[in-house]
């Protein structure tokens, strides 16, 4: 029997509409309200490590590059500087698939009850943390409330909901593999500016990589940030470290640049 390609049997997704590679996706589940870290989760939990288990099993068995958030050290320095930089207490669980080297990032959630389980899982952009879409499935219990049980179900819930949202994944990656390669930039100004000179400054860069570059998005500017999608062409930037040295080599004529931290997704650097 021949592998299928993913999306295959989706008859919404033949094998001629199929991009020519696939996105790394990393899963994990939603937040807790308790503040409990992802793998924390996990670890506490059988029923969650169970549906992690079946979508990581699901996308695995369709030939996705799947990142493991386990045994990753670095993670929380670099969720930690990001969140420095955002001064933010929101959720940025997109740092961790950036971190990692994932395009796209699946959170899921759970409930079981007597009659029935019921899985939600939903896709992420990366490097935005954007909402792809969401897919919700429910598997009867018929009155078997063991844990074994419970536990098959909760599997089972969570590959019955993986096909309809992988459609959606693979509808927002082909047409952003149209735009070039994707990557977060985030650069800290260093040194004192006066509000003109930070303007001045700001507009040099975004001008200058908007240049030389398919497309970048400003996420956000402050006084001491600039955040930026960039969408590259990979004949002429292979990976995050070519992307940085372009950057780099774009800007050294008005500012000194500094490499802070390079992931396959997400480069942080100093401006100064």
């Amino acid at each position: 029997r021949k592998s299928q390609l993913p999306g295959q049997n989706n008859q919404n997704f033949a094998a001629a509409d199929m991009p020519a590679t696939t996105p790394t996706i990393m899963v994990m589940p939603s937040k807790s309200k308790s503040g409990k870290s992802e793998m924390d989760v996990v670890s506490d939990n059988p029923m969650s490590k169970a549906m992690m288990e079946a979508i990581n099993g699901y996308l695995t068995q369709k030939h996705y590059e799947v990142k493991s958030l386990e045994g990753q050290t670095e993670l929380d320095d670099v969720i930690k500087m990001q969140n420095d930089i955002a001064n933010t207490d929101d959720d940025m669980s997109y740092l961790a698939s950036l971190a990692l080297g994932a395009d796209v990032f699946v959170k899921f959630s759970g409930s079981a009850q007597s009659d029935n389980v019921v899985a939600e899982v939903s896709a992420y952009e990366s490097s935005t943390g954007r909402l792809l879409g969401s897919q919700t499935a429910e598997v009867k219990n018929n009155g078997h409330v063991s844990q074994t049980n419970i536990r098959a179900n909760v599997q089972s819930a969570a590959r019955k909901a993986m096909p309809g949202l992988e459609q959606k994944i693979l509808a927002y990656w082909k047409m952003d593999l149209a735009k070039g390669m994707q990557y977060k930039v985030v650069m800290n100004l260093k040194g004192d500016y006066t509000d003109s000179q930070i303007e001045d400054l700001q507009d040099m860069v975004v001008k200058k990589l908007k240049g030389n570059f398919n497309s970048v998005t400003v996420n956000v500017m402050t006084e001491k940030t600039i955040d930026l999608i960039v969408y590259v062409d990979p004949s002429k930037a292979g990976d995050s470290q070519e992307v940085y040295s372009q950057i780099r080599s774009l800007l050294k004529t008005d500012v000194e640049t500094k490499k802070i931290n390079i992931t396959k997704k997400l480069i942080l650097m100093d401006l100064r």
